[in-house]
């Protein structure tokens, strides 16, 4: 990936071909580092899942905060890595769209 400090990410043409299209669509709509509903992304990526989309699109070293306020739960890219942020067996209660809400938010 390549980053320019003054505008969005850019993936590089031969990683972003071998993404998945809702991995794809979900990279275009965050982007540009804006907070977005889940909503959002569920229509955009058109997922049954959209936590497994968020879980490829860190693995392919996305940075993606997500925060609780209220119900409505947001999601923001905050960086692309050369590597995968995704750290095994560890889920943040957010993006599991728990029932409770996570305690820190």
């Amino acid at each position: 990936m390549q980053q320019n400090l003054f505008s969005p990410f850019v993936a590089i043409p031969a990683d972003f071909e071998r993404w998945s299209k809702q991995c794809k669509a979900l990279f275009e709509l965050l982007k540009d580092m804006q907070l977005h509903r889940r909503e959002e992304l569920l229509e955009i990526t058109r997922a049954l899942n959209i936590t497994a989309v968020v879980s490829d699109l860190r693995h392919q070293g996305a940075v993606i905060e997500c925060t609780r306020n209220g119900e409505q739960i947001y999601y923001q890219l905050t960086a692309m890595t050369p590597n995968s942020t995704v750290r095994k067996g560890i889920h943040c209660a957010t993006c599991r769209c728990s029932e409770q809400p996570n305690e820190n938010n």
